[in-house]
């Protein structure tokens, strides 16, 4: 069962948009009640165990003097940046969905107690090749992009230099390293930290791709296993693909963990060699279980890929990566 939120405002119109943005998303780890009326809301907070309130000013007087024993986290919700007390708040007036990652941001150091958000059979999907890294990000996300059309789906992307942050809707000064440096405080708190941190474009949600090589590189094998389990755990998703790269540390075994792997094939240069290399580096170290949830695929040639994310699925490409799925079935 999920804890509960109070979202309490005068302005009906704006706590019922809210509501409705932030009960849409499965992941979000609360039911949320709204109030409009202080007497009705100081009557519930008599009979509700609300864990999370977030208020504009005289809701926030309230639900602080009727929680005498501090068991309820308040946020006040401003509809000015300026910061007259020491209390944690958030703007009113900016995004649904930026509100929605401050909310986590300000709850996650207290979220101790984080039950599944769902129960969803999370199928993990990895594609690697050690050709074809452009074309490598495009078949992922377009893959992320089909597959949310069905279910819920996250895309993560191990490349040093992805270029996506210019690309994404919006931008983050926190990336994937943050996570997983977020996760070694307790994996019981990166249900609220994931919600606080993902992005979303075309119904695919993400987080944002490292920055730095240096800090990607700088992630051991046992972090990458225990993000991916935890995921699984925490059941959000239907979906979790991994965009991958032989930055990631422990790459074979961050494989095995998938259940289905896209390898994209190319006949050109030396493309064959490296690909030869590569399946005859698994079977000598016995990853011939890799390979047997390998599907390797040849595209034909596209003259030029789309600079938009959105426009991915309208490419050449995306009818190649539809089929793809379709022939999985």
């Amino acid at each position: 069962m999920k804890s509960i939120l109070a979202l309490c405002d005068r302005d009906e119109e704006y706590v019922y948009r809210l509501q409705e943005l932030l009960s849409r998303r499965e992941s979000f780890p609360f039911t949320v009640c709204s109030y409009t009326d202080r007497e009705a809301f100081r009557q519930e907070m008599k009979k509700k165990k609300f864990s999370l309130v977030v208020a504009s000013e005289g809701f926030y007087k309230d639900a602080r003097e009727l929680d005498k024993d501090g068991e309820i986290q308040l946020i006040l919700l401003k509809g000015t940046e300026d910061d007259t007390g020491n209390e944690e708040y958030i703007r009113k007036y900016q995004s649904g969905e930026k509100i929605r990652q401050e909310i986590m941001e300000n709850y996650a150091p207290k979220g101790t107690e984080v039950k599944a958000a769902g129960n969803k059979k999370t199928r993990v999907y990895g594609v690697f090749s050690p050709v074809c890294r452009e074309v490598q990000t495009s078949v992922s996300l377009l893959l992320g992009q089909f597959l949310a059309k069905k279910g819920s789906v996250l895309y993560l992307n191990f490349e040093p230099f992805s270029g996506l942050p210019g690309l994404l809707n919006g931008s983050s000064d926190r990336d994937l390293t943050d996570l997983v440096y977020y996760m070694q405080g307790g994996r019981e708190r990166l249900l609220y930290k994931l919600e606080s941190m993902v992005g979303n474009v075309n119904g695919l949600d993400y987080i944002s791709p490292a920055f730095s090589f240096v800090d990607l590189g700088q992630v051991r094998e046992e972090s990458w296993l225990m993000l991916i389990d935890t995921l699984k755990e925490i059941g959000s998703y239907d979906h979790v693909i991994l965009d991958l790269s032989e930055m990631v540390h422990g790459l074979l075994n961050v494989l095995r963990q998938c259940d289905r792997i896209y390898t994209i094939l190319d006949r050109e240069g030396m493309a064959l060699s490296r690909i030869e290399q590569y399946e005859e580096l698994l079977k000598s170290l016995d990853y011939e279980d890799v390979l047997d949830r390998s599907q390797k695929f040849e595209l034909p040639r596209i003259k030029k890929l789309p600079s938009s994310i959105e426009e991915l699925p309208y490419s050449d490409l995306a009818v190649y990566v539809r089929k793809l799925l379709e022939d999985e079935k």
